[in-house]
């Protein structure tokens, strides 16, 4: 197996034919079918189901994608990286090149992507960013699988094959209805959701338990639209981060009470022992910057 052909693999699973693929090559189209067969032959078994209409993955060509896509950013990476060390760039020079993927925690993701882009943009505009947001697990998924390049995610536990850098903290809040008997107090501590009908993300849930035992919420839910939704409809109270009051506009008009003996502490994670590039790096300095700027604000606690 060789560079082109991971490069021509990437390229006909894309376009979903081998012509539609040596097109965009500007190669033959023997060419492309020969590689194809070639890499086949190495992998040992079929990575495309082919008909008249086109090809098709298989499970084993589903697997290959992934890995493919990794290798093609790699080298890429490799080469930008390469070419701004010759120019004399070190890597801190506002025309380093390059993208960066990272994904961070809704709630987090709110609060961070847009002024850490906006600042970055003005420092290094030559570089890519992909930003999203997804919950820890799914974060944690991608970065194993080189789809992203860090993310910043809630109580990781022990994984061998990521690096946790803590970052900061975040308080949590009970959301309610004004007119609930609940939304008359300032605070309730911890020990006391296990007697409220609570509403719940996964992740939140799991730091939750890690604390302070089983829960039993009334329901567990991923997505900020629908646990602010539900709790207007009377079927429970939120638990959230409390930093959603300044950052979103689904929490006005709900009563907010400081949960007492539950923080959620953010870490910064990264795949060991994969290269990072001068991109990344300067992406990190900056995230840690806004990181330290939101904490000055009070919107964030110190890690």
């Amino acid at each position: 197996m060789d560079l082109r052909q991971v490069r021509y693999f990437v390229t006909v699973a894309e376009k979903g034919s081998i012509s539609a693929a040596a097109a965009t090559l500007h190669v033959a189209q023997s060419a492309v079918s020969r590689q194809m067969r070639l890499l086949e032959e190495d992998m040992g078994g079929p990575l495309f189901n082919r008909s008249i209409a086109g090809v098709a993955l298989t499970d084993s060509g589903l697997m290959f994608l992934e890995r493919a896509r990794f290798i093609l950013r790699e080298v890429e990476s490799a080469t930008q990286d390469v070419s701004n060390f010759n120019r004399g760039m070190r890597g801190f020079h506002r025309d380093v090149r390059g993208s960066v993927r990272m994904s961070a925690a809704p709630t987090i993701g709110q609060a961070l992507h847009g002024r850490l882009a906006l600042d970055f943009r003005a420092r290094f505009p030559q570089v890519q960013l992909e930003l999203t947001e997804s919950w820890s697990e799914d974060a944690l998924h991608r970065l194993s699988t080189g789809t992203i390049d860090m993310a910043i995610v809630s109580n990781p536990g022990n994984l061998e094959h990521i690096d946790f850098t803590p970052l900061m903290k975040q308080e949590t809040a009970v959301f309610c209805l004004p007119g609930a008997k609940l939304a008359t107090r300032s605070s309730v501590h911890a020990r006391e959701l296990r007697k409220l009908p609570i509403i719940i993300s996964q992740g939140l849930r799991r730091s939750l338990e890690a604390q302070h035992g089983a829960m039993q919420p009334v329901i567990q839910m991923d997505g900020l639209e629908g646990i602010a939704q539900l709790t207007r409809a009377g079927i429970g109270v939120a638990v959230m981060p409390g930093s959603v009051l300044r950052t979103s506009n689904l929490w006005q008009g709900l009563v907010a009470l400081r949960i007492q003996g539950f923080s959620v502490t953010r870490a910064l994670a990264v795949a060991k022992g994969r290269p990072v590039s001068l991109a990344a790096k300067v992406f990190r300095g900056a995230i840690e910057e806004q990181v330290g700027h939101c904490i000055e604000e009070g919107l964030f606690l110190p890690a």
